[in-house]
């Protein structure tokens, strides 16, 4: 009985042994990954695509690499270790790399960077050290809006340092920036200045405004009043050339009534004559009457 049970177990004990062995005959790599055969450390050259494959128990392993991007954030703190814009002001600086292996290096990723760690350690410097010099080509009061282009400086200049390096560099951003109180506070002291300007300004443009408004009204007023002034002459200048005209008028009718008098005293003297020249007997009588006067008797009044 015990030599059954003791085959027994020794029977489970190498099933379970060869399960061991078998399972350790294959590895898969998934879909996003990308693995190299290392052989008692020594890795192969040939990259695994994704999929089953086989390998030797216990004397041979699959590395596997997440060939997706990969994300590293860091930060410039406040202080001496900041950077120092243009115009000497301290600042913070949050910012994020994303990269990935490069699926035909590998090997050499395998023999020299197998740690992410090591990558980091190389990524690190170069970056800070690129970020903090575009930060001094710039003022602080510049800055914000020149987050885009100091990113796309980064990355540019990042790459070249890496160029070696069995990585790729898919983008740099910087994600945030941060100053001290001291220059937090001249911020607000400036905002508060420049606000006041603002609504001195405004209120001189009122100002200005309302006067020239003030303007226009008396310029509309004097134009009015010339205006007025002139229609007042114009008025004036017609009633006086109206009467002129009147009178001319009257005048002329006056002169024409005379010439018509004149007509007409002619016609009746043409015809006094013409009544004349019908009743005379031949005789031509002097202009000069001779007056013969009656004798009377003045105590009588009777005719001598």
């Amino acid at each position: 009985m015990n030599k059954k049970i003791s085959k027994l177990i020794a029977i489970v004990v190498v099933v379970f042994v060869l399960l061991i062995v078998i399972l350790n005959c294959f590895s898969t790599v998934g879909p996003t990954e990308r693995g190299v055969i290392i052989t008692l450390g020594k890795p192969s050259e040939e990259v695994l695509s994704s999929g089953l494959h086989f390998k030797l128990p216990f004397v041979q392993t699959i590395k596997k690499y997440d060939i997706t991007p990969v994300q590293y954030k860091k930060s410039l703190g406040i202080g001496t270790d900041g950077a120092l814009t243009a115009d000497q002001q301290t600042i913070g600086v949050d910012y994020e790399l994303f990269w990935k292996y490069k699926p035909e290096e590998l090997y050499e990723t395998t023999l020299k960077y197998s740690n992410k760690d090591i990558i980091y350690e190389r990524i690190s410097t170069p970056l800070k050290e690129i970020i903090k010099d575009e930060v001094s080509k710039i003022s602080v009061t510049e800055l914000v809006g020149s987050l885009t282009t100091i990113s796309q400086k980064t990355e540019e200049r990042l790459k070249e340092r890496l160029g070696e390096m069995p990585i790729a560099i898919e983008s740099v951003s910087i994600v945030n920036i941060d100053w001290s109180d001291d220059y937090d506070k001249q911020i607000k002291e400036t905002a508060n200045r420049r606000q006041q300007v603002q609504i001195a300004q405004q209120e001189a443009e009122i100002a200005a405004a309302q006067a020239q408004k003030l303007v226009k009204e008396a310029e509309a007023r004097r134009q009015a009043a010339e205006s007025d002034a002139q229609a007042e002459i114009a008025r004036a200048n017609g009633d006086a050339e109206a009467k002129k005209i009147r009178a001319d008028a009257q005048a002329y009718e006056n002169q024409k009534i005379a010439q018509n008098l004149a007509v007409m005293e002619a016609q009746w003297e043409y015809e006094i004559e013409l009544e004349r020249a019908k009743k005379w007997n031949g005789v031509e009588v002097s202009s000069q009457s001779i007056y013969v006067p009656n004798t009377y008797d003045l105590k009588t009044g009777a005719k001598q």
